[in-house]
């Protein structure tokens, strides 16, 4: 069910007033975790987002000593020269603690309710530190009711560590839902993670298996095997001459060259691309859209390249600029993600529109729509 207008009455916890008084109401806790960074400052989480808040953290002069996370396999190994712990092993040093594992915070907090430590989620920090950026893209991009609630319930989720703000304003047909992104018969379709397909297919369905040329890019070799084994039917069942498809075993970024390659811990399919010295078997791919399509027009690019979007955007400011295509970009891999893809965006001058849409009841998978 899609969030209608009037349904706007039930979900006045979302309102714009509320999230800013939700926000200052944050700062006290935040200025004490500021007070701890020369007692050293825990993260907990040695995930995706954990090794981005290290960088972030570190850069504001904190000092991490080590992370926790609860996986026995990550116990004694580094990142970045910082060593993850159990917390099991003890944690009687902690002066104060950010939980970067989104799903678990709750969890997490009640672990160390009774060691009155400052709290917090990192996302939570995040936002209170860099609300002003948020809120000029909420007050000043953002055109629509519910792009502006969609906007605030995740802030609310961000800054409570809770899924029930991304729950409370839900959408389905991720990336199509739009009725300018459907239906138009003449796209031609960029998908840049195209995983095993699942969004090829949407399109196709969506458009009725009528478009100019599809370009897929993925850089997992077993995804890309399925990729391929899904779009051999596709073509059958919809009689689409092979020559209208190109399946690209690669990933997109700001350039041409390589990267290193991992699978995550969570899922044998899920995967990431590295632009550093982490793990991960290296040479995969990685092409930068405009070399790639040497000003071929595109119409639609879909981005869900797990946190590379930024380095993708600047690798297509050139096809961007010259086709203006619509664009529908994820925005939640990194919580900078918020404001810098539309930052980005706004800063090409192309007079964009900004729809926002949460495509899943997790903290994750919302959906900024450009066009």
């Amino acid at each position: 069910m899609l969030l209608e207008q009037n349904s706007f009455a039930n979900l006045e916890q979302y309102s714009s007033a509320k999230i800013d008084a939700l926000v200052a109401e944050s700062q006290d806790l935040c200025q004490r975790i500021d007070q701890s960074f020369d007692n050293g400052l825990v993260l907990y989480g040695a995930g995706f987002v954990g090794k981005w808040a290290l960088n972030y953290m570190q850069s504001l002069g904190a000092n991490i000593p080590h992370f926790y996370d609860s996986d026995l396999n990550k116990a004694g190994c580094l990142i970045d020269g910082v060593p993850i712990k159990n917390p099991a092993d003890g944690t009687a040093e902690i002066s104060a603690m950010l939980v970067t594992a989104r799903h678990a915070f709750a969890q997490i907090k009640a672990q160390f309710d009774s060691s009155n430590i400052p709290i917090m989620s990192f996302d939570g920090y995040f936002i209170v530190k860099n609300y002003e950026r948020l809120r000029r893209v909420r007050d000043q991009f953002l055109q629509d009711d519910v792009s502006v609630m969609t906007f605030n319930a995740i802030l609310w989720s961000l800054l409570n560590g809770s899924e029930q703000g991304c729950k409370d304003v839900l959408v389905k047909d991720m990336y199509f839902g739009l009725k300018d992104f459907s239906g138009n018969f003449n796209e031609t379709f960029v998908d840049a993670g195209a995983f095993v397909g699942d969004s090829v297919e949407r399109f196709i369905w969506e458009n009725l298996g009528t478009f100019n040329h599809l370009y897929a890019f993925e850089p997992g070799e077993k995804q890309f095997k399925a990729l391929q084994v899904r779009m051999k039917r596709l073509c059958a069942e919809w009689a689409i001459a092979e020559d209208k498809v190109s399946l690209i075993e690669a990933g997109l970024g700001k350039e041409n060259g390589t990267a290193n390659f991992a699978y995550l811990d969570d899922s044998p399919l899920r995967h990431a691309l590295h632009n550093d010295e982490e793990a991960g078997d290296s040479g995969a791919k990685i092409y930068a859209l405009d070399d790639y399509l040497n000003g071929k027009p595109v119409s639609l690019i879909k981005a869900d390249v797990e946190g590379m979007e930024m380095d993708l955007l600047r690798g297509a400011r050139a096809t961007i600029v010259k086709h203006r295509p619509k664009l529908a970009l994820c925005v939640y891999h990194y919580p900078a993600d918020l404001y810098e893809i539309p930052e980005f965006i706004d800063s090409l001058g192309l007079n964009y529109r900004f729809d926002l849409r949460q495509h899943a009841p997790v903290i994750g998978d919302y959906v900024l729509y450009c066009y």
